[in-house]
């Protein structure tokens, strides 16, 4: 259960503001209302326990003169660009949580709060906090509650609206009293918000949880006002009916691209630098029939982007991997602007990256819950295309972040076996491996199953958990190996109450001993990275 913290608001200013306050007040937690120094990637460490990620992490946005966010999440500027569009831009803002006290006044009716992952329990939230188990709430459940306690939130009693990825988490655990929301918006806003938004202002009662209804493509409008990372939508939905997925549910649309453009000329003429171009799969943009990707439409799109001033940054958000196999000259031909607009740097050379679902090894579990992912090719062929497509990746210098679903419902020993024969074909790969635990999304085909827990994970899954994170150090920063090792060995016994016995193998795995002490055994030399001295005859003396 969410226990709310007292916190101090020290900015707070009980003063009145001018002119009575705003009618409709917009905002986020402060770290959604953050672009990790301009790090979309590092934004996952949002979901650790909060004492692991400093504030520092995340800044603020900054603010423009009268203290509006110059930039904000995209979803949230979506709406207010609608409600901008039919009450006036003087009668809405989009504020940082330490400047609300600025625009909250007798004349704000309406406060409405974006949330991704309010209380801690999305994928990547789940994972890490349990995996860490030091009993730290996640920074992003640290961060809303903290939202949640401003004073200014409750002063003159504006009905509190809350939407967003993650709102649904808030019903879903019964939080919506104890948090003080007075209306939980479930799905996405562009058809109803004007109806809700309306009522709320003329004082009617509103239903505590609001489904709300799909919106056609004309109904999604252009932002108005700059949003964090450059985000641009470029496809909406997808379509290929991943059973874990929410976005599989929703209708899928490729936006024009004038509709794009002007949002990217948008973000940069504000000085965003940045463009993070949001899909649920780049090769969906204009796809033909069968999730055929449409090369022209594509590159066409890459293309006039990379031709618009400002833009020093291009970063793609998440691609499937069977078009690559497909179709690899769109990777080709979009690769070389991606790579030279990328944030990243793979030692000392620039590579581009882009988000990918692996999820697992299993063509069973590929034909039970993901079977549109490797369309048009079959699930028995998926470790095929999955070795291929990182192939094609990598040879043109784009080194993918890919995700693993561990504890699918109905996932047996045979499954998970297929996994880790997965990876060990992809051994010599660059890729950054992210595993995460199974979560049953509201959004979702499998919302009524249940999540899987550390505490009912197999043995085998906690070898996939300890060699991602062995392939994840040797691969991207080798140079920590020494570090992880001694933070191993003083951190065992506690993981070791904490996990139990099994954790053993996982540390041994994680930290690298456990191939220093093979490499004794069969008399071969250590590798540099493992050694704690020089050789194996100073690593025997010093144990």
């Amino acid at each position: 259960m969410v226990e709310m913290k007292s916190s101090v608001h020290t900015k707070f200013d009980d003063k009145m503001p001018e002119n009575g306050g705003v009618p409709i007040v917009l905002t986020a937690s402060m770290i959604e209302m953050s672009d990790f120094n301009l790090n979309p990637f590092i934004a996952f460490s949002g979901g650790f326990p909060k004492f692991l990620v400093q504030k520092k992490l995340y800044p603020p946005v900054p603010f423009n003169q009268d203290g509006t966010a110059k930039f904000a999440p995209y979803g949230l500027r979506k709406v207010e660009s609608i409600l901008i569009e039919e009450f006036g831009d003087e009668n809405v803002v989009t504020v940082c949580p330490t400047n609300l006290h600025r625009f909250i006044g007798p004349k704000t009716k309406i406060i409405g709060i974006s949330t991704m992952d309010p209380l801690g329990i999305g994928f990547v939230s789940r994972t890490y906090t349990s995996i860490f188990g030091i009993n730290g709430k996640p920074a992003t459940l640290v961060e809303f509650e903290d939202l949640l306690s401003n004073p200014a939130l409750k002063k003159y009693r504006a009905k509190i609206i809350v939407g967003g990825s993650g709102a649904w988490q808030i019903s879903s655990a019964n939080m919506q009293d104890k948090l003080g929301i007075d209306t939980i918006l479930i799905g996405q806003a562009e058809n109803s918000l004007l109806q809700i938004v309306r009522k709320a202002l003329n004082g009617e009662k509103l239903d505590k949880v609001i489904t709300m209804q799909i919106p056609v493509d004309k109904e999604i409008p252009i932002i108005k006002k700059p949003s964090i990372y450059g985000t641009v939508e470029i496809t909406r939905g997808c379509g290929r009916g991943c059973a874990f997925c929410s976005p599989t549910l929703r209708q899928r649309y490729s936006f024009p691209l004038e509709h794009i453009l002007r949002e990217v000329e948008l973000n940069a003429k504000s000085g965003t630098r940045a463009i993070l171009l949001q899909t649920d799969d780049v090769f969906l943009y204009k796809s033909k029939p069968n999730f055929i990707p449409n090369r022209e439409a594509i590159v066409k799109l890459i293309r006039d982007i990379d031709k618009i001033g400002g833009v020093d940054y291009i970063q793609i958000a998440h691609a499937s991997l069977a078009p690559v196999v497909y179709d690899r000259k769109i990777v080709e031909e979009i690769a070389p602007i991606l790579v030279e607009k990328s944030l990243w740097r793979c030692n000392d050379k620039r590579c581009a990256s882009i988000e990918v679902g692996i999820e697992t090894g299993s063509a069973q579990l590929m034909g039970k819950y993901m079977r549109g992912k490797m369309l048009p090719y079959k699930p028995e062929q998926w470790q095929d295309i999955v070795v291929q497509s990182i192939g094609v990746l990598n040879d043109n210098d784009i080194h993918p972040l890919a995700t693993l679903i561990l504890g699918l419902p109905g996932e047996q020993e045979e499954d998970i076996l297929a996994t880790i024969h997965l990876l060990d074909k992809l051994k010599g790969a660059k890729i950054l491996y992210v595993p995460l635990l199974f979560t049953s999304e509201e959004e979702s085909t499998l919302k009524r199953q249940k999540h899987k827990d550390l505490k009912n994970l197999d043995e085998l899954h906690w070898d996939i958990i300890a060699r991602c994170g062995r392939y994840d150090i040797d691969t991207w920063k080798p140079e920590i190996n020494k570090i992880v090792m001694a933070g191993s060995l003083l951190l065992y016994p506690y993981y070791r109450w904490k996990h139990g016995k099994k954790i053993f193998k996982v540390i041994m795995k994680f930290s690298g001993l456990d191939e220093m002490f093979l490499n004794r055994k069969v008399g071969i030399e250590c590798q540099p990275q493992y050694c704690v001295c020089g050789s194996n005859k100073e690593v025997e003396e010093n144990y």
